[in-house]
């Protein structure tokens, strides 16, 4: 008499495809010269104010520690962390440019854009888009509906005069 043993059927083991290596090469690179640019200028952002300063040197170390970081592992969960950290830098230049900075001796007072500081805020942006790419399709619709509710939030505060 023979047995018959009844295997259960395996599902394939599903694996996340890795990230294009360019697109995370080039988000390393936009990461480093960001990181570059905040850096270099701490010591004229020191001299008007310390928390300017202080300000400017963790935005660097930060861009500057992501790039190798993203190099080294590019999982989702750094690439929201970099997302998130990059916009709210965007946000602070945008805000720094139309209000100005919310603290300080220059509180209230609009920066005028310069050629090097625009630059260093698209390559932002671009490293933002780049990031979002790198996530699963679910935590892109998810990123992408918290910044559609974010600039809609804003909108409706600017709209209504609550925010400057």
């Amino acid at each position: 008499m023979q047995v018959a043993l009844h295997r259960p059927a395996t599902r394939p083991r599903v694996t996340a495809a890795a990230p294009p290596r360019t697109t995370v090469a080039v988000a390393a690179v936009l990461s480093l010269g960001a990181a570059w640019v905040h850096l270099a200028y701490v010591a004229p952002h020191l001299r008007q104010w310390w928390a300017y300063g202080a300000f400017f040197l963790a935005t660097g170390i930060g861009q500057g520690v992501f790039a190798p970081l993203i190099l080294r592992w590019p999982r989702p969960w750094l690439a929201v962390a970099g997302i998130t950290g990059n916009i709210a830098i965007v946000a602070m230049y945008v805000l720094s440019r139309t209000n100005g900075a919310p603290l300080g001796p220059h509180a209230n007072v609009p920066e005028r854009v310069g050629a090097i500081d625009l630059a260093t805020t698209a390559s932002e942006v671009v490293l933002v888009g780049l990031l979002v790419t790198l996530l699963t399709p679910r935590a892109r619709r998810s990123v992408g509906n918290i910044l559609m509710a974010a600039g809609a939030i804003i909108w409706a505060l600017r709209l209504t005069g609550n925010l400057p």
